[in-house]
């Protein structure tokens, strides 16, 4: 049965890559919104959605995750998935988390919060204090989190160990625009996850990930919350 909990997992900043940066955006002002939705394929089918939605107010940042995943084999369903997912962030850390999936008919539900002795987890079969004032979840949005050893995967409100490495650069296709990019890899046990950001705003671009059955998925942007950089676009395709 394909599986696809390694990658949809909510989604925030740990260590910073860039000192000082707070969650999504350094220019982000109180008030402003900003959205990432990405098309998601497997191999060359489009399958589903996945978007984020970020909302400064109050000193702090709201993030809604919303994701929807459907494969079908002939004329049957094979595998879905949807997720939802709200986090409040304080200061450059979670404070509280609230998600709910649906993985091919298997319900799960995950909530947070910040307390006194750590920030709490709470499952639908544990309550888990991790003993950690500042914990982050994956963040693929914010570059920040490119410094990470360990993520709140909101999906199971397991913490995980993930090595993030840099790779070579390259130049990606952006709806039909040649861009400089850098690139990232997430390992984790569960797989690996290879991410891209525009060269010199350092933006997220793109992601892909392998898939049972030696598939690929893979998120297309179809609407992203910013204009790259002339310097960040080489050519049109």
């Amino acid at each position: 049965m394909l599986k696809l909990t390694f990658f949809a997992v909510s989604l925030a900043a740990c260590l910073g890559l860039f000192p000082g940066q707070a969650i999504g955006n350094t220019d982000a002002q109180p008030g402003e919104t900003r959205q990432w939705r990405f098309k998601v394929f497997l191999d060359d089918r489009e399958i589903g959605f996945h978007s984020f939605r970020v909302s400064e107010a109050g000193g702090g940042s709201r993030v809604e995750i919303d994701a929807d995943f459907n494969v079908r084999i002939l004329f049957f369903n094979a595998y879905s998935y949807s997720h939802q997912n709200e986090e409040i962030w304080r200061n450059d850390c979670l404070y509280r988390l609230d998600s709910v999936t649906d993985d091919n008919g298997e319900l799960l539900s995950v909530d947070g919060e910040a307390g006194s002795s750590g920030f709490i987890i709470n499952t639908t079969t544990e309550t888990q204090d991790t003993g950690l004032n500042c914990i982050r979840s994956f963040a693929y949005w914010n570059p920040a989190f490119l410094e990470s050893s360990r993520l709140l995967n909101s999906q199971t409100g397991e913490m995980v160990d993930v090595l993030i490495s840099r790779r070579a650069d390259e130049v990606i296709d952006i709806n039909g625009e040649a861009v400089a990019a850098l690139r990232y890899t997430l390992e984790m046990k569960d797989g690996t996850i290879s991410l891209w950001y525009s060269r010199d705003s350092h933006q997220w671009l793109a992601l892909e990930a392998p898939a049972p059955g030696g598939r690929v998925l893979r998120y297309e942007p179809v609407e992203l919350p910013f204009d790259l950089p002339g310097t960040d676009v080489l050519a049109s395709r």
